[in-house]
């Protein structure tokens, strides 16, 4: 796999091999090392490949997609029709042993000349995820409502003409865009946000939107409050400059401590 692409995320991986996650832990820094930060911060990178030193690598960058919700943009959470974002505090850590799971019955049949019953193995376990964990595609939901997209796995037309824009230009990679150009990972988001909310209007009615004085009714404040607080909401939002979440903070730390402590076993 890092023969035919150098930059992977885990979840792209996993969508690709069926193979048990420990074992995968202990794979992966026999054969890339993982990136902190920067525009490919939690991806695994192939030895010997500087995604810094090589425009191509653009593609493979990383965006930090989470879906909006809220009054103003049509929705609230609980119309939703996906889980929350991912919960790293069910990850199990290298150090942690994993109690003994009991094993599911087997199923027996009688074979045909009446002799002794034959028994079913139950199937084994598979591993590997959905297509849908790493890859966005136009008239599709994601799995989470916060997810961490390689651009190359962004199958839509638009997206793809955004960040092929300055191909054969690019100058130098910075921190937050890398090789795009100034400001891409925001359209690019814009771009899915738009498509996001098109498809969950779709799935549900509109919402009756509720006048200032029946919201003001419904929480006991009067109706000049409620709507000065809604302008005041609105516009920290907008000025609020996008950062990732701690829950991708809490997904770097545990990738980070399989590194670390599988790389010292090696």
């Amino acid at each position: 796999m890092f023969e035919r692409r150098p930059i992977w995320s885990r979840n792209a991986v996993k969508a690709n091999l069926d193979i048990q996650p420990d074992k995968l832990k202990l794979l992966l820094p026999y054969v890339a090392y993982y990136m902190l930060t920067g525009p490919w911060r939690s991806l695994w990178v192939r030895f010997g490949y500087d995604p810094r030193k090589s425009p191509e690598a653009k593609i493979y960058q990383v965006l930090d997609f989470r879906i909006r919700c809220g009054t103003k943009h049509g929705y609230t959470p609980n119309d939703m029709p996906v889980k929350a974002k991912r919960s790293t505090y069910n990850y199990s850590l290298p150090i942690t042993v994993n109690k003994a799971v009991p094993q599911a019955a087997s199923v027996q049949e009688i074979s045909q000349d009446g002799g002794q019953p034959l028994a079913r193995k139950p199937a084994p376990p598979r591993y590997k995820l959905k297509e849908s964990a790493y890859i966005f595609r136009e008239g599709t939901l994601p799995p989470y409502r916060q997810m961490f997209y390689q651009l190359c796995d962004l199958d839509v037309e638009s997206i793809k003409k955004l960040i092929h824009q300055n191909n054969g230009k690019e100058e130098e990679c910075n921190e937050r865009d890398g090789w795009c150009l100034p400001r891409t990972p925001d359209e690019l988001r814009d771009i899915m946000s738009a498509m996001i909310k098109q498809k969950i209007r779709s799935k549900r009615p509109d919402p009756v939107p509720l006048t200032p004085k029946s919201k003001a009714a419904a929480h006991g404040h009067s109706a000049q409050e409620l709507e000065s607080g809604e302008e005041e909401q609105e516009e920290e939002d907008e000025d609020q400059e996008f950062q990732p979440t701690e829950s991708s903070d809490n997904e770097m730390e545990t990738e980070m401590l399989d590194y670390i402590l599988f790389s010292g076993i090696a």
